[in-house]
Formats: structure tokens, C-alpha cells, sequence
């Protein structure tokens, strides 16, 4: 190992023996005790010692310093005493904290870094309470935080920028999950490129000065229940011509405001939008080449509520199209089944509540061969529900709440997990879009005592098919969209 470093405070512990994945590892570890820890010049580990940071510690890096390693990370902050990583001279960067350890996985809990970028090469990241902040001015090829050639988790976790440098960058990786994290102020918050298999879910995309997803070259992703307010750009930018077409993209229960282009899909690709809110935006969404090598694009829109479109609700070029049915607009008309022009009677546009009243004409409008909505009736349009029960709006049944599903997307089988608690009957029906039942799985009380059971594909079904996953526990059911891959 080859260290040049100058602490101040207690000095680092060294041979501290963990267990990591059944290897023992020696640790370099960071205390609170010995905090603030000072470094001045770069870390550099070339074997695979493991750096813990202790929930409370505060390392302080000068200017341009980086931390390199072959072992993984660990910070386990909590929420009462978070780890923080800061510079030593506010708005002045300290570099890079680099990890290169094929297939191991690096943990960071409950943390606050500060004006420095984190890069992941072949190391799986898992972050869950971060706040990431830049205040430098960095060009637009840096992103505070890039994983490649592995799989990443980001959530509860928050991305804060200065108009300058990227988000998150994920670069050829068969899973990601971003969710319920906040952005702001950070040009492409969250980019993809070669990623198959992503879920964004739940997250606020507030001021973005260019796009807030931007996605190049993907496949089998859901994009669900976002709120997006305010990109210059696209809300999804979904395909490039510098990095290849983007295809079978579900967009789900998104709203996008204010945005020069809601929605983009580009050069050959092709996804769904299903139950999305489009308010204020210049163009809802387009459909386009833009590339002379390339064919068009195709997009298939269900139960969206287009709202103050500026220029259009939808563009499409000669060779792309955009299939529309069951929508409304309250601005132009838009040609397909069962579309509506009508005003969608929002709560309070004013104060971004998008939630229908009583009597607006989405109730119980949206397609019929849709998963009903959690109240039983056939799906409004919109990000949100009407709820006739007046029972929670997110959980319409206290028992569903007690349900994982994973993975989604999918390849073969997924598992549902349940507490022990919930020793109920359990069914589960899979659909093709069409409304045609594929199977059925039948879990019943005998059988409660295992928290964790498999539902297998009993017939092939090709790779991107989407299916309709209605779960059905005693008289009450969910339904979910699900993507085979």
C-alpha cells in the first residue's frame, strides 16, 4: 500500500480486521474521534484494504486531493451523526474519490460530501441518504457521481448543483435504481448510457438547466411516478444519436412542467407513456429522427392528461409516430380512440397539485384494458387517481403495503417477500397488455411461513414484453406493470 498523507487529529487505525464478503480485509478506518481529518495530498491504496469511515466522522481534503483504491468503501453514517466529506476551502474542489474493485460492492450511509466528484469502476454502488453537493464551476463532461461497468442503488439521496458538471452517470450496467432522491439545479441529473434493466421511481427533478433524464442507448426501463418541474431542455430525452436508440421504455405517473420538451424519443426509439401529467410544457412530447442514418420513432400514449401546452401537445416527424388513445387535452385535439378536449379540472395548478376534483371528465376515462386503479375502478387519466374510497391514494390496501416485488424488469421469475405476519391467500395473474391471462400463481395459507416465494414464467415470453402483475390477496387486489427482459 502506498499512502502520501498529512493528518491532523487521530491518526488513521490500519490493520483493522472486518469481514467482507467471508474475506477478512485489513481497514483503513476514519473515526470521529480523530475528527476533523485533514488530507493534503492524495491516498492511494493499490491493494484491496477496505477504507471505513465511522458514522460522525468529518474528513476535510485540500485542494485537487483524490482518494484512489482497489478495496471498496464504507461510510456508515446515521442520521444523527452523518459522515461528512467537505473542502478545505468552500467552492474549491478537492477531486475525486476513485474506486476500482471489480465486482465488490462499496457502501455510502447517511453522508454529506461536498465539492468533489465520486467515480466507480466495476464496483457496485449502494447509496441511501447522501446529499451531493457542487458549488465548483465544472464543465459539463464531469458528473458528481459516475458508476460504470456495474450496477448502482441511489436512494433517499439528493444531488445539488451549481449549473455546471453533470448528476449521476451510469455507464453500461444491467441494473440501477434511482429512487425517491431529489435534483436541482444540475444539467442531465440523471444520464444512462448502454443500461439495461433501470428503475426511476419517485424522484423531484426541480431547475434543471438541460435535461433531467437523459437516456442513450437503453432498454427495459421504468420511469414512474416522477415530479419534473422546470428543465431547459427535455424533461426524458430517450435516445441519442451518439450513443444509439433507447427502447421499450415504460413512462408511468410522471409529472412534467414547465419543460421546453416534455418528453423526447429519438433516432429509432420506442417506449409507452401510461398515467402521466404534462402541464406548461412548450412541446408535451415529441417524436422524431433527427438523424438521416436513422428510421423513426414510435411512441404509445394511454391515459395522459396533456395541460397549457405552449406550441403543441404532440410533434412527431414524416418517418416517426405517435399513437394516442384514451387522453385528454384541454388545448387541441388529438386524434385517436376515445381521446377527449376538455378542461382535466385540477385541484390547483398554482400550487403544482395536479390531483383531479370530483367531477373532472378523467374519472373513470382512461383504457379499460388497463390495470383498474387501487380503488377498484377503471383507470382515470393522469398521474393520479381519483379515490372514491377516500382510502390512502398510494396504498389501497393496508396488506399490499407489507409486498416486495423484485426485480423489475425481470429475466425468467421475480420473488414477492412478505412479513410473516401476513399469513393470507395469495394469488398472482399475469397479463399481456391486450388483457389476455398468461398464468396464474396461487400462494396459500399452508404455505405463509415462507417470506420469500419465486413465480417462474411457465411459457417463454420474448425479451421486453410488458405484463400487467395483478396481485390479489383476499377480496382486495393491485395490479403493477412489470417488464420481462
Amino acid at each position: 500500500m502506498t499512502r502520501k498523507i498529512v493528518i491532523t487529529g487521530l491518526f488513521l487505525i490500519l490493520l483493522f480486521s472486518i469481514d467482507l464478503g467471508h474475506q477478512l480485509q485489513a481497514a483503513i478506518v476514519f473515526t470521529k474521534a480523530g475528527s476533523p481529518h485533514l488530507i493534503i495530498s492524495d491516498l492511494e491504496i493499490t491493494n484491496q484494504d477496505t477504507i471505513l469511515v465511522e458514522a460522525g466522522a468529518i474528513l476535510t481534503l485540500s485542494s485537487g486531493v483524490n482518494i484512489v483504491t482497489n478495496g471498496v468503501i464504507l461510510m456508515n453514517g446515521t442520521a444523527e451523526e452523518p459522515v461528512s466529506i467537505l473542502p478545505e476551502n468552500e467552492g474549491i474542489g478537492w477531486g475525486t474519490i476513485e474506486i476500482n474493485s471489480p465486482g465488490k460492492i462499496s457502501y455510502i450511509m447517511h453522508a454529506n460530501i461536498v465539492d468533489g466528484i465520486i467515480l466507480s469502476d466495476s464496483c457496485h454502488m449502494i447509496l441511501e441518504h447522501v446529499t451531493l453537493t457542487n458549488n465548483q464551476d465544472l464543465s459539463w463532461e464531469y458528473s458528481i457521481l459516475f458508476v460504470k461497468n456495474a450496477s448502482a442503488s441511489i436512494v433517499n439521496s439528493s444531488i445539488y448543483g451549481s449549473e455546471s458538471c453533470e448528476g449521476l452517470q451510469m455507464l453500461n450496467s444491467e441494473s440501477v435504481l434511482v429512487k425517491d432522491c431529489n435534483f436541482s439545479n444540475i444539467p442531465d441529473a440523471v444520464e444512462l448510457i448502454n443500461v439495461n434493466g433501470a428503475v426511476i421511481r419517485g424522484n423531484w427533478f426541480e431547475n434543471i438547466p438541460d435535461d433531467a433524464i437523459d437516456m442513450n442507448n437503453c432498454s427495459n426501463t421504468i420511469i414512474d411516478s416522477n415530479t419534473i418541474i422546470h428543465a431547459i431542455d427535455r424533461g426524458l430525452e430517450l435516445g441519442s444519436e451518439n450513443f444509439g436508440n433507447t427502447e421499450n421504455i415504460l413512462v408511468n405517473r410522471n409529472v412534467i412542467i414547465d419543460c421546453n420538451e416534455g418528453v423526447i424519443f429519438k433516432e429509432n426509439s420506442s417506449g409507452q407513456l401510461n398515467n402521466n401529467t404534462f402541464y406548461g410544457n412548450q412541446t408535451a412530447v415529441s417524436c422524431i429522427e433527427n438523424n438521416k442514418q436513422q428510421s423513426g420513432s414510435y411512441v404509445k400514449i394511454q391515459n395522459c392528461i396533456f395541460s397549457a401546452s405552449v406550441h403543441a401537445d404532440l410533434f412527431h416527424d414524416a418517418n416517426s409516430e405517435i399513437e394516442v388513445s384514451y387522453s385528454l387535452s384541454d388545448q387541441f385535439i388529438l386524434s385517436g380512440e376515445s381521446n377527449l378536449l376538455l378542461d382535466p379540472l385540477f385541484v390547483n395548478t398554482d400550487d403544482y397539485n395536479f390531483k383531479l376534483t370530483e367531477d373532472s371528465p378523467c374519472i373513470n376515462s382512461g383504457n379499460p384494458a388497463l390495470p383498474f386503479d387501487p380503488d377498484n375502478t377503471i383507470s382515470d387519466m393522469g398521474a393520479f387517481y381519483y379515490n372514491h374510497d377516500n382510502t390512502s391514494i398510494t396504498e389501497p390496501h393496508d396488506d399490499f403495503s407489507l409486498l416486495e416485488i423484485y426485480p423489475n424488469p425481470f429475466a425468467g421469475y421475480f420473488t414477492i417477500a412478505h412479513p410473516s405476519q401476513l399469513s393470507k391467500k395469495i394469488s398472482i395473474t399475469l397479463f399481456d397488455l391486450k388483457g389476455q391471462q398468461i398464468q396464474v400463481y396461487v400462494r396459500d395459507e399452508s404455505t405463509a411461513s415462507r417470506q420469500l416465494f419465486d413465480v417462474y414464467l411457465l411459457e417463454e415470453i420474448p425479451s421486453g414484453t410488458m405484463l400487467i402483475c395483478k396481485i390479489s390477496i383476499n377480496n382486495s387486489f393491485k395490479s403493477c406493470l412489470m417488464i420481462h427482459r
